[in-house]
């Protein structure tokens, strides 16, 4: 059976049994008192900013926590996508991370400055800005929740499409330390440790401290110079103070710092575009392009697998980020005051080939992004018991990003950007225009939003509930002082150009770098809300209807090029139907639910030419309407008491409902400004995902006194296709693939030690994490994408003190 075929069948069964009427749960389980196991259903949640059991929240969400994800080895969202399929996480490069749920809230596989994703990131109950701060691993990690749909009823910013909810450790009066070394294949090296303690005697003040290091060996190979590219080196530190002057007070002082510093991340040729759609042509053609003067070069052989690159300027990028929270919660009667101030910034240092081959086409290409951003939150938070229990807040949240850009044409842009048409007579002013000019853009983009939000639940009686939230946001945005300015480059009038060619080589160093400056202002008043109806009738099983609505601030488009400059607000209303049971005596949990969202003005980036046979660039547009709807599964169960089993699926039909005037695949852009793309895949969304995975133990004798136990399990993601770019294009499509990992290893039940051997993507899968056809100004027809990590392995040890 085909992979889509197996996942189908397994959501369509599994889904169907989650949603069955009560009536057919309640004949699978019977009442009892008995004590069910830990880690199924006992597993408590603080989405709603309250501790609860997350059985009992009527929220379609996903728990992972620590002892889930240890085994893929780095602590953060790229990893953890691999137990949530629900969760995508588009990475280009760590500047550029994109995150969807359900198909939506991304902004394309390209970070965009002039706007946020529609997915909040919160670690520790702060915002992250940018979806680049989810780059870095959390060796303190606690847990990571997943909740789908808009939830700006509970949280003060855009989370159109939901919100990822991490959460660390909080430090401890009783002293506990571990540690985890790692050594495994392409010199692969990690050491984590984590503390904590008491500050003196007593329960008034305890610290934390948690430090990361890794580093690996790239798994691409220069053919020319040597040198490794995808390698790794990530060092960090985390510390925490906990204070607690008194009964009613407890205060949480956070403080982080990160840095990375790699040669990453590169893309490879897949293949040459020779003609479009209709035969035509490409006005500049790449097989013969090569042979203009001035130019003699061939691509090596296609062969992404195999992992090799032949480019001829350095790609590197150094990145760091810091930040520093303060938390206070106040207990007056109950009722919980909250007060959470944080800063942070985050600086991104890059050089990189800009043309993916090994002639100087485009010889540096960079952007140095320096942001900063501060929030305010204030919250109260009622007490549990009453008829009604509430939370509300205000939220406060600034951001400001500073962007230097730079693009250096190098000897061989004249031969390459050259048309095909009157090459001998236009050439000398081809490379007279371009060779050494530098193109510099540079734009402070920034951020104001203040909300007032709050969710409130009314209890009809023991089996029903209603909730209702509301939220009101006013953004304003600026994008101050877009400059784009020439820089390097030889004089023109120097040339000794005809007056024919200066007249062509100015035109064409205007394109390629226009001296333009521009100023950008828009300010929205989004509102938000919800409506959710639950229904309990027995312990172990909850049903639930939900409508949410969810806004999101517009957009500036920073660029030059003649699209719209403010892209509209984006609107999404969402309908869901779910049920969470707990059946066999906690053995089995069985959750699942049906979802329908309407996306208005979906906000993307888009990768593409502009008008027939134009340049290709990125941008952003606003898509009319946008639908993903589709079923949901979560499935946990114990197997006697050894074997742990977990099933995940998703399967999303998400795809452009109304885009009459979409921008053309690749293939068409030669023939028309527009394209409708009304019926087709959203760009980034697999119609079917599923992750699969378990554990089974198996008790040693005692040795030292102490339980042993040795263990083996492994998880497994399956992913059907997707495309790559918003004009879904053939040359971005991403054929589906399966990934796994597997862990097996000896440890005490105690945790004081354990030794474990892994193997990641142990099938050793060959798949793509995205395909375009490249850029620059204009494209120049060559098709690249980058490749996913090849099979690694290697051992952990880890320890722990008490």
């Amino acid at each position: 059976m085909p992979l889509h075929g197996q996942i189908t069948k397994t959501l369509l069964l599994t889904t169907s049994l989650t949603l069955l009427p009560p009536v057919m749960a309640l004949a699978q389980s019977s009442a009892t008192t008995a004590k069910t196991p830990a880690g199924l259903q006992d597993v408590v949640i603080t989405a709603r900013h309250r501790a609860e059991r997350a059985q009992s929240v009527p929220i379609s969400l996903t728990t992972v926590d620590h002892s889930q994800i240890k085994n893929l080895g780095s602590l953060n969202l790229n990893q953890i996508k691999q137990l949530v399929p629900s969760l995508t996480v588009n990475a280009y490069n760590p500047r550029n991370i994109g995150l969807d749920i359900r198909g939506l809230g991304s902004v394309g596989f390209f970070g965009y400055d002039g706007l946020e994703g529609g997915v909040g990131v919160y670690v520790d109950g702060v915002l992250l800005g940018r979806s680049q701060l989810t780059n870095f691993d959390l060796p303190d990690l606690d847990d990571v929740q997943v909740l789908r749909g808009p939830q700006g009823t509970l949280f003060g910013k855009n989370t159109v499409a939901g919100a990822v909810v991490v959460n660390t450790k909080i430090p401890s009066f009783t002293p506990e330390a571990d540690f985890s070394a790692s050594y495994g294949s392409h010199n692969y090296w990690q050491l984590q440790g984590y503390g904590t303690s008491a500050l003196g005697s007593g329960d008034k003040a305890a610290v934390s401290l948690a430090v990361h290091a890794t580093q690996q060996n790239g798994f691409i190979k220069n053919t020319v110079t040597g040198q490794n590219y995808a390698n790794k080196d990530d060092k960090g530190v985390h510390v925490q103070a906990l204070l607690q002057p008194n009964t009613n007070l407890t205060i949480r002082i956070i403080g982080t710092y990160d840095h990375s510093d790699a040669n990453c991340c590169l893309t490879l040729p897949l293949g040459i575009v020779n003609g479009y759609a209709n035969g035509a042509a490409p006005n500049v053609n790449a097989l013969t392009r090569y042979e203009n003067p001035g130019v003699s070069y061939t691509l090596p052989t296609i062969n992404p697998f195999g992992r090799k690159t032949d480019v001829d300027s350095w790609t590197h990028y150094a990145m760091e980020t810091a930040s520093l929270a303060l938390h206070a919660d106040y207990d007056l009667s109950g009722y919980t005051l909250s007060s959470i101030t944080a800063a942070g910034y985050y600086n991104w240092y890059p050089r990189i080939d800009g043309d993916n081959v090994g002639i100087p086409i485009i010889t540096t290409g960079l952007a140095v992004t320096h942001q900063r951003q501060f929030s305010q939150e204030l919250r109260v938070t009622s007490p549990l018991g009453g008829a009604v229990d509430y939370t509300g807040g205000l939220y406060f949240f600034y951001q400001q990003l500073n962007d230097q850009s730079r693009s250096t044409y190098g000897s061989d842009a004249a031969g390459v950007y050259l048309a095909n048409g009157n090459r001998n007579v236009n050439y000398p002013a081809y490379q007279a225009a371009l060779n050494g000019l530098v193109a510099s853009p540079t734009d402070l983009p920034e951020t104001y939003s203040g909300a007032a939000y709050g969710q409130a639940t009314w209890h009809i009686n023991p089996q029903w509930d209603l909730t209702g939230g509301a939220r009101l946001t006013y953004e304003d945005k600026t994008g101050r002082e877009y400059q784009d300015f020439q820089e390097g480059g030889v004089n023109l009038a120097d040339a000794g150009l005809t007056p024919a060619q200066l007249t062509v080589a100015k035109t064409l160093r205007n394109t390629f770098s226009p001296d333009v400056s521009y100023h950008l202002q828009h300010s929205d008043l989004l509102p938000g809300g919800l409506v959710t109806l639950s229904y309990k009738p027995q312990p172990g099983i909850l049903t639930y209807l939900t409508y949410s609505h969810g806004e999101k601030s517009a957009g500036l488009n920073l660029t030059t090029s003649n699209v719209p400059k403010i892209v509209p607000p984006e609107k999404v209303d969402d309908y869901e139907i779910g049920a969470k049971t707990t059946l066999l005596n906690g053995h089995l949990l069985l959750n699942g639910d049906g979802f329908w969202t309407e996306d208005t003005n979906y906000q993307s980036t888009i990768f593409g030419p502009v008008g027939p046979g134009g340049t290709t660039i990125s941008y952003l547009s606003g898509v009319p309407k946008v639908r993903s709807r589709g079923l949901e599964t979560d499935i946990h169960a114990l197997v006697g008491q050894n074997l742990t089993l977990f099933a995940s699926g998703v399967f999303n039909e998400a795809y452009y409902e109304k885009d009459p005037n979409g921008v053309c695949p690749y293939e068409l852009s030669n023939a028309a400004t527009s394209c409708n793309l009304t019926g087709r895949p959203l760009a980034g969304a697999s119609k079917f995902a599923a992750s699969l995975g378990g554990e089974y133990d198996q008790p040693l004798p005692e040795y030292d006194g102490r339980e042993t136990v040795a263990y083996f399990g492994g998880n497994y993601l399956l992913k059907s296709g997707f495309y790559s770019t918003g004009d879904d294009s053939k040359y971005s499509y991403v054929p589906s693939y399966g990934v796994g990992n597997i862990t097996f290893g000896l440890r005490q039940e105690d945790g004081a030690w354990d030794l474990s051997g892994w193997v990641h993507n142990f099938t050793n899968a060959r798949y793509y994490l995205f395909r375009e056809v490249t850029g620059g100004f204009p494209s120049y027809n060559l098709v690249i994408g980058e490749v996913g990590d090849p099979i690694t392995f290697g051992v952990t040890l880890r320890g722990k003190f008490k």
